[in-house]
């Protein structure tokens, strides 16, 4: 709607592809005053980098690979389903089969902004959480159409609710069953009972609604297929009880079925996680010592291998957090890197526009030596970098903070 109320009906006006305001740039060969508008060079990387050429004979990899689907974020859509269009038109070439736009992640209900002080930052939270945790968070969290929300206290209610819990207790409760019963062998004697039947529709569904999902781009959706199965999965282990199977010496084919299942869906949910929870997904198929972990496999319930035997003991996926011990913890270790600095310099800081690496200006703050002065940084209390940076651009932070 935003580029057809505010672009394409009131009718669209021309375009400059050049600037003389700045010298960075592609020169424009006919004048040197001129450099290339930098969105009409970068947005024809899309094309450059897979071989194209404007003779007709482009590399085999363009033929093969456009036109392609953009999966972009959504405050750069007017450049890629307006500008990049008519570029591949005027190069008489096929316009992408799809433009995503995705919506945002924001904190809280703020966009994220080095003004406000609000970021997050993805290194810190795989520092405390792991690669995969994140991974989930933002993938699951992303709804398709709204921005999503992120705040550390909503990282560690997720990881603990679905991670923790509903993968991680299934994979370490099943995997102790197997020894506990068997030595950890696997074996499927086959003794169907009609709840069976259930969980293998449950499975052998899910793949196609991943799929499905998918294709639509629907992300978050097509991990909560994976998680319903998973659901099933662990409702399965109340319906069937094995722990009363195993005291019945005449009900131990019985019990090993039901493990078998069991084993059988947790490699079925790892197949399908391996594209959202890489590393996640490798310990599950560690865990159940099996190769079968191609995605047709899916196709049908059983490929789990027999005589096989599962890992003696597994380390848990995902380790359930105190959130109140963690934010106590997390607040005090943030307190100690900025309370020398008065929020009038924390705030002026987080908002001046550093000439180079912000991240680097956050990180020197945060490690910088508390000053007593309170409002002060000196320069020797900074990463050579910066204040190499600092030395050569004259930088003068407002309100009084100097480097």
């Amino acid at each position: 709607n935003e580029m057809l109320n505010n672009f394409l009906r009131p009718g669209l006006q021309d375009l400059c592809v050049s600037r003389t305001s700045f010298t960075w740039g592609v020169p424009v060969d006919f004048d040197p005053k001129h450099v290339v508008y930098v969105w009409i060079d970068a947005l024809s990387n899309y094309i450059t980098t897979l071989g194209y050429h404007a003779n007709g004979v482009s590399d085999e990899k363009f033929n093969k690979y456009w036109p392609a689907t953009h999966i972009i974020g959504k405050d750069i859509l007017r450049f890629h389903t307006i500008y990049w269009p008519i570029i591949l038109m005027a190069l008489d070439l096929p316009l992408p089969k799809k433009v995503f736009g995705h919506p945002w992640l924001l904190t809280g209900s703020d966009k994220m902004s080095k003004s406000k002080g609000n970021v997050i930052y993805a290194e810190d939270l795989v520092a405390h959480f792991g690669v995969d945790a994140v991974r989930y968070y933002c993938l699951h969290e992303m709804p398709f159409a709204q921005d999503g929300t992120i705040t550390w206290e909503l990282v560690i209610e997720r990881i603990n609710s679905d991670l923790a819990n509903i993968l991680g207790n299934l994979v370490s409760r099943t995997i102790a069953m197997s020894n506990k019963y068997f030595g950890g062998l696997v074996t499927n004697p086959n003794v169907c009972e009609a709840v069976d039947e259930q969980l293998k529709a449950c499975a052998l569904e899910t793949k196609k609604k991943v799929e499905a999902k998918m294709e639509e781009l629907r992300v978050g959706d097509a991990l909560d297929e994976v998680f319903t199965l998973l659901r099933r999965t662990n409702k399965y282990i109340d319906e069937t009880m094995p722990w009363v199977l195993a005291k019945d010496e005449s009900k131990q084919d019985r019990l090993a079925t039901v493990l078998y299942n069991l084993l059988e869906s947790i490699r079925i949910s790892a197949v399908l996680l391996h594209s959202f929870l890489p590393d996640t997904a490798e310990k599950m198929f560690a865990y159940l010592n099996t190769k079968v972990t191609d995605l047709d496999s899916c196709e049908s319930f059983g490929n789990l291998e027999t005589d096989i035997h599962v890992v003696e003991k597994c380390e848990p996926l995902f380790a359930r957090i105190d959130e109140k011990k963690f934010m106590e913890e997390f607040n005090k270790e943030n307190g100690k890197t900025v309370k020398g600095f008065s929020g009038k310099a924390k705030a002026a800081i987080m908002k001046y526009d550093w000439p180079g690496n912000i991240r680097e200006l956050r990180n020197c703050v945060e490690s910088a030596v508390v000053m007593s002065s309170g409002d002060e940084i000196n320069i020797e209390d900074l990463p050579p970098a910066v204040a190499k940076s600092s030395q050569e651009n004259s930088i003068a932070i407002p309100f009084g903070i100097t480097l």
